[in-house]
């Protein structure tokens, strides 16, 4: 079947176009696996005909879409009991919970003051947008821009601390598809 020939032949390449958005090579591996299972779904459903460019666009929403989890996820880790889950006796989940919140604490450095007010209001005092609107005299519509450029901030200050993480174990050295 052509999607599987075209799985086989394009592999590598979509992994490290993913991995451009991810920066985990896993972690591209198994976006670019889900975009070939979709793309196969769609041209099996008779829904569209498989094409290297649905390939790459799915790929890439799919990678996207991971972005905006992590950074949700970051943004819900300091809403729990003084911004800290428990995680007992265990360092490597203290360790990432540090990593996290640290930053999160660079992110808000980097917020504008009323980006941040918001930001602070929805997140660790958890209040509605209604909540805040009224709080504040802004509109719904210019807290939501303000999470969202708030939450920009964290994803891009989390994509810096990424980058400049050492691999974790057994992603060190796997190939970049040269050869």
């Amino acid at each position: 079947m052509q999607v599987i020939a075209l799985y086989r032949e394009r592999q590598k390449k979509l992994v490290r176009y993913v991995q451009r958005f991810l920066r985990s090579h896993a972690e591209a591996e198994d976006v670019s696996q889900e975009a070939f299972l979709r793309a196969y779904a769609a041209e099996v459903g008779g829904a569209t005909a498989f094409s290297e460019a649905l390939l790459y666009t799915v790929a890439r929403n799919l990678a996207l879409s991971e972005l905006r989890k992590r950074s949700t996820r970051a943004a819900e880790q300091i809403d729990d009991a003084g911004g800290l889950a428990h995680h007992g006796n265990d360092p490597e989940a203290q360790a990432i919970e540090r990593d996290m919140l640290a930053c999160v604490e660079r992110a808000m450095g980097r917020m504008p003051p009323k980006c941040l007010e918001v930001f602070k209001l929805r997140k660790l005092e958890d209040l509605s947008h209604a909540e805040i609107s009224a709080q504040l005299g802004i509109s719904v519509k210019t807290i939501e821009r303000h999470l969202t450029k708030a939450l920009a901030i964290c994803r891009a200050v989390m994509d810096e601390s990424t980058a400049a993480a050492p691999p974790a174990h057994g992603q060190a050295h796997q190939g970049d598809g040269h050869g």
